[in-house]
Formats: structure tokens, C-alpha cells, sequence
């Protein structure tokens, strides 16, 4: 037995390159990943500015859509600008606002660790712009006398259908984005908690060898197989087995009898790592890609 040592470091930050990645708690997009190296993640200005540029994307493409949908009912376009060219600026702005958040997305992961406190990190800005813009949008097609107009869109009248549909967009995105936010802190702490178990099990735990035995695959997650898997290890107690689950990618699910790293302390908690130093042998990859 030896004290726990952090694996070689590699150039990657991104915990999602030093695949594959093993949970003995969780499983789907709850398992968290902590690269080599790096410090549990956190909330910071990195994070905060694509999300405030999310945000303004999103309302950006809710006010304008909105627009673009009163041009193509009987009350027209409001602004003096053809349809045409509202259409035209919402597939752009359509575009990057899909760009800045899957910028987005990926800075989550990678500083959180997990996919499911990216997710719900990532939606936050964005349902929070649909909202705004979306009801902006309502307001504005609504005309000066807001009650009026909407009294005109829900008796059905005809030219309301902009206010009448971006007022449901609203509405539904703010009750969505209720949810997503009530779930965000537990799941920012879940994730920040894994991570720092990593790091205390890197750095204070006991490190033995394992041998990794591979089980069936337990569904694919964004084309990644995720499966149980039996990873058996000697200690001066005796031998363990440990069950876990294992997330990767098709082209980097190691072969059977592969090592791997058992770090434990003495409280029970368990943390298992590819032992990239034994260069593993991977499987071929078609044999985990799923069919079409």
C-alpha cells in the first residue's frame, strides 16, 4: 500500500479527455470527472460572461422572432423593416446564439465536471432570454394599450396571434426555467462535492491496483456507452471487489483485465482511475458504437 499519488498530468483541463471515467455512486449524467491536476470547479467570471451573453442572445432572438411572426399576420409588420429581412436577421442571430451557448455548455463541463450541472448551468441564461424577449416581444405587438391588446388576443382576434403566442412562450419558458432553477444549487453542490472527493482521495488516500472487468452496456448517452463494470483489487484486508459505473466514449473503452487505479480512504469512500501509465489497450471501436 502506498499513499495516493494524482495520475500523470497531461495538457488536457478537460476531465472528459482522460476518459474513461468510474463512479461507484452515481450513474448517467450525475457522474462527475476532476482532470489531473485541477482544482474543484466554481462559479466565476469565466463562466458568468458567456452566460450573460446566453442571455442576451436568447431574449435577442425571442423579441425578434416575435416580430418576424407579426409580419406574417394580418396586422403586418410593425417596424419599418420587409419581412424578409426580420427573417433573415433571426436565422443569424439564431445562429450565434446557438454558438455562445455551446461555448457555453463546454466551460460548464469542463470547470464542473459533470453533465447534468452543465445542463442545468447552460439552460439558466437561455430560458431566462426567451422569457424576456419572448414577453418584450407580447408587449410590443400588444400596441399602447396593452390591455386592450390582450383582451383582442385571447378573444382570438384576427392580427393578435403574436401577442397571443409570444405571451405562451413567455410564460412557458418562465415556468421551465422555475424548475431548472430550483434544481441548479443541489446540483452545483453534488458536483462540486464529487470533485473534492477526488481531490482528498488523490491526494490523501491509499492507491492499490486494480483489474478492470467489463459488464454489459447499460444504455448510450450522447452516443457514449456507459457500463457496469467489476473492478477487483488486493489490499492487506484481503481482496475487494468493487461495482461501478463506467462512462466513455466508443473508441476508449478499455479491454478487459485493464488496470486500474483503487484510491480509498478510511471511511469507506471509493475512487477508481484508468491507470493510463500501464498504456491500457482499448476495444475496437464499432464493437460500442450504437447501431443507427
Amino acid at each position: 500500500m502506498t499513499d495516493a499519488v494524482a495520475p500523470r498530468n497531461v495538457d488536457s483541463t478537460d476531465w472528459w479527455d482522460h476518459r474513461p471515467v468510474f463512479s461507484v455512486t452515481d450513474k448517467g449524467s450525475r457522474i462527475t470527472g476532476l482532470a489531473p491536476g485541477r482544482a474543484p470547479g466554481r462559479l466565476t467570471p469565466r463562466l458568468l460572461v458567456p452566460a450573460l451573453l446566453t442571455f442576451t442572445a436568447w431574449a435577442a432572438v425571442a423579441l425578434l422572432g416575435s416580430a418576424a411572426l407579426g409580419c406574417t399576420t394580418s396586422a403586418g409588420c410593425g417596424a419599418d423593416v420587409g419581412a424578409g429581412w426580420l427573417v433573415g436577421g433571426l436565422l443569424v442571430l439564431g445562429y450565434l446564439a446557438l454558438l455562445v451557448t455551446v461555448g457555453l455548455a463546454e466551460h460548464a463541463r469542463e470547470r464542473f465536471g459533470q453533465r447534468r450541472a452543465a445542463s442545468l448551468f447552460r439552460l439558466v441564461p437561455v430560458l431566462a432570454g426567451v422569457t424576456v424577449g419572448a414577453g418584450a416581444g407580447a408587449a410590443v405587438a400588444a400596441g399602447p394599450d396593452r390591455a386592450e391588446g390582450v383582451r383582442q388576443a385571447l378573444d382570438g382576434v384576427p392580427g393578435t396571434e403574436a401577442t397571443l403566442v409570444s405571451a405562451a412562450v413567455a410564460v412557458l419558458a418562465a415556468l421551465w426555467g422555475l424548475t431548472v432553477v430550483a434544481r441548479l444549487p443541489s446540483a452545483l453542490r453534488h458536483a462540486r462535492e464529487r470533485q473534492q472527493r477526488i481531490e482528498r482521495l488523490r491526494r490523501d488516500g491509499h492507491r492499490y491496483a486494480g483489474r478492470l472487468q467489463l459488464g454489459g452496456v447499460r444504455f448510450w448517452l450522447h452516443n457514449d456507452p456507459e457500463l457496469d463494470v467489476t473492478v477487483s483489487y488486493d489490499s492487506p484486508t484481503g481482496r475487494h471487489e468493487v461495482q461501478a459505473r463506467m462512462r466513455t466514449s466508443p473508441d476508449r473503452v478499455p479491454a478487459d483485465g485493464s488496470g486500474v487505479v483503487v484510491l480509498t480512504d478510511l471511511q469507506g469512500a471509493v475512487h477508481l482511475e484508468l491507470d493510463h501509465d500501464a498504456e491500457p489497450v482499448f476495444e475496437p471501436e464499432q464493437r460500442y458504437t450504437p447501431s443507427e
